[in-house]
């Protein structure tokens, strides 16, 4: 008997890595850049904050402050979305994880990475 349940789930495991990575190269961007100077210019682009969010809004929110980010399209929307992706999936929320993929997909083509 074919079992979806692992797929979906060896699937989702095979994000919260990709996000893990993906928050991995953006933090050492945050050092080689000077993570004091870029916590001045945004404190809101940081794993915490949006941990926070994660666990104390209602889903509602979330979903709105992914349109919010994604609306933004400021400086660091890339980096803040992405950390946000990350944390709806350690959290397990995983179709408001989907809904910030999406976003983060479409800023991606409005925004230069945030190496560049």
């Amino acid at each position: 008997i074919y079992n979806d349940d692992d797929d979906t789930d060896e699937s989702r495991m095979a994000q919260v890595e990709e996000c893990r990575a993906a928050r991995l190269r953006a933090a050492l961007a945050v050092e080689q850049a000077g993570a004091e100077q870029t916590g001045k210019q945004n404190r809101t682009t940081t794993y915490d904050h949006c941990l926070m969010r994660v666990c104390t809004m209602t889903p509602k929110k979330l979903a709105t402050r992914i349109r919010v980010i994604e609306r933004a399209a400021g400086r660091h929307c890339l980096i803040k979305m992405a950390i946000f992706k990350s944390c709806l999936q350690d959290e397990g929320m995983w179709d408001l994880a989907e809904q910030a993929r999406e976003a983060l997909e479409r800023l991606k083509t409005l925004q230069p990475a945030p190496d560049e």
